[in-house]
């Protein structure tokens, strides 16, 4: 079905400037105009209710789709039109294995032809509306998580009706996942971080098309959680990344890789094994690119999930790249490397992890039997990307150090996912925190960890789970809502307390994007400064709607002594 509305009336409004009966919000961009639908965020959140109508703009294609002999190309510019192009609902998401959302993704589609955008906007920003403001909005731009692998920008799991009450423009986005945003053959034709050049793509097309949305090209952060957080800070780290935002959110994930390897031996390892699932046994890049482009979507899929579920949750990651000409290189040397040398440090940081970071994973770990998998394989244990930088023997002894810290002889599910907690999610945090605190000169880093224990767990609830403490994910459900849970009158069946922490971390996000700190009053200013002005590490500890600054625990010191311990082998 078209995506294209046309119409006399359609047109004379175009033409004319006026929003009628047929399209309610009409706007251009570089590509051609688009018809987009006038929304009401969920009230209660903000208290000044004129804040609460919003125009939002769906499935907008920021590139020529990535179809045929695209599939494993750098994005070309997008494809204008004629018409007025339908932007009322989203677009498809990129083909996946979901092993992880479950009922909180809810898409209309799944197709390769999925690299769209979406745009909310405050609607009184929208230039030419009666009471447009000059001034424009900064522009919050928000990349999924999804281990590399699954995940949308829909507004089921990332709906902005929360944010955008916070005179901002809120824009999520598709980017190519798994096997075809990273997939690498080290080669010109499939040199690997394809999610990552999207990104880079679709940043530029927002700067060039802020000002027909009432934003600032020059004022826009990037924000992500888990490995949406990972592929933010890869960019803060990127040379091609320079100039298109001015500061990052990371929530649940970094650069550093302890969930991830950057190493192209792992990258050439997970190829050589998707490979051979598809019975492809050419040793020409360039004839493998050939077969790859031509063969079926399904069959692709189906290879990509046998690799996944075999390796885990996730399996194709970012890698340092080899320098190809005509590619734009993202990622020329370990992350681990260019932080420690500063890259990056000129942008400021909000950084968090939650209390109970892999209790949202632990059915996951439970299906694929992890106990039975590290009593087979020790190495199991070890963050993927120790496995591939370390000598066997030391990943042996490495492997030990963990178990008898974590497991004990005894292992159990709580055990595990204490670990996985610790050096997935709360170790590189808080070591990019402590990488952060000795570089002179840096921009400030805000860290926090959220322990709000919400009375209704959008996690738990829709996996059927119970816990202590804030799992992956939840702290995205306050900034973000999860349209997937809403009640049969659209809304979150929160209570008031839960409200409030809404509006909480909903105003510590939009200071930090207006000011570069959490918190912009002076009452609040000092209670939570940035993690260089110390010596020692703190955060502030989220349990609630209030400020709770404080020392990192003794047991979190000794997390980050020990896995920097494991780390510092590799450059030994």
């Amino acid at each position: 079905m078209s995506r294209y509305v046309v119409s006399v009336f359609t047109v004379f409004c175009v033409a004319f400037g006026y929003v009628g009966a047929e399209c309610d919000v009409l706007a251009s961009t570089e590509s051609g105009r688009i018809c987009g639908v006038k929304r009401w965020a969920e009230t209660g959140t903000i208290y000044d209710q004129t804040k609460t109508v919003y125009a939002s703009f769906r499935g907008i294609p920021y590139a020529k789709q990535p179809l045929g002999e695209l599939r494993f190309k750098e994005l070309q510019p997008a494809e204008t039109w004629d018409d007025v192009f339908d932007a009322s609902v989203e677009g498809p998401i990129c083909p996946q294995h979901d092993i992880l959302y479950g009922r909180l993704m809810k898409p209309r589609n799944v197709s390769e032809a999925c690299i769209n955008a979406n745009i909310h906007v405050p609607l009184y920003a929208m230039p030419g509306f009666k009471n447009w403001r000059q001034r424009p909005l900064p522009i919050f731009v928000f990349v999924h998580g999804g281990g590399f692998a699954f995940g949308s920008g829909d507004t089921d799991l990332h709906g902005p009706e929360f944010m955008v009450q916070r005179d901002m423009i809120v824009v999520t986005f598709n980017y190519r996942i798994n096997v075809f945003g990273y997939l690498s053959l080290n080669s010109s034709s499939i040199p690997g971080n394809n999610g990552l050049r999207d990104i880079i793509t679709f940043l530029r097309w927002v700067k060039n098309n802020a000002k027909y949305f009432g934003g600032d090209p020059e004022n826009i952060t990037l924000g992500g959680q888990s490995a949406g957080a990972a592929n933010v800070h890869l960019l803060t780290l990127s040379k091609a990344a320079e100039g298109l935002f001015k500061r990052a959110i990371l929530m649940s994930g970094t650069a550093l890789p302890t969930f991830y390897s950057g190493s192209p031996i792992y990258a050439q390892f997970v190829a050589n094994s998707f490979l051979t699932v598809l019975g492809i046994n050419a040793t020409d890049p360039e004839e493998i690119h050939d077969q790859l482009v031509s063969m079926p979507i399904e069959q692709i899929m189906q290879a990509n999930q046998i690799v996944q579920d075999h390796i885990g949750i996730t399996a194709f990651m970012p890698v340092v790249e080899t320098a190809f000409p005509g590619v734009t290189t993202v990622l020329d040397e370990d992350p681990v490397v260019l932080v420690a040398n500063g890259v990056g440090k000129d942008i400021p940081l909000l950084v968090g992890f939650t209390s109970s970071e892999s209790e949202t994973f632990r059915p996951n770990f439970e299906r694929l039997d992890m106990l039975a998998r590290v009593k087979g394989n020790p190495l199991a244990l070890l963050p993927i990307d120790l496995i591939y930088k370390l000598p066997l023997k030391t990943a042996l002894e490495s492997a030990d150090r963990i178990e008898k810290r974590y497991l004990n002889g005894q292992p159990t599910m709580d055990k595990y996912v204490q670990l996985t907690s610790d050096v997935y999610f709360k170790y590189p945090a808080l070591q990019l925190a402590k990488l952060r605190m000795s570089m002179i000169d840096a921009a400030p880093m805000y860290l926090y960890q959220f322990s709000y224990e919400a009375e209704f767990n959008v996690i738990a609830k829709s996996k059927g789970i119970k816990y202590s403490g804030a799992g992956h994910i939840e702290d995205l459900t306050f900034i973000f809502k999860t349209n997937s849970m809403q009640d049969v009158k659209g809304y979150l069946p929160r209570s008031s307390v839960d409200t409030t922490m809404t509006i909480w971390m909903t105003m510590l996000v939009q200071n930090f994007i207006n000011c570069d700190k959490p918190t912009c009053t002076p009452l609040h200013i000092s209670a939570w400064p940035p993690v260089s002005s110390s010596p020692t590490i703190y955060y502030q500890n989220i349990k609630g709607p209030y400020i709770k600054y404080q020392k990192i625990s003794e047991e979190l010191s000794e997390v980050v002594e020990f896995f920097e311990g494991l780390y510092n082998q590799t450059r030994t």
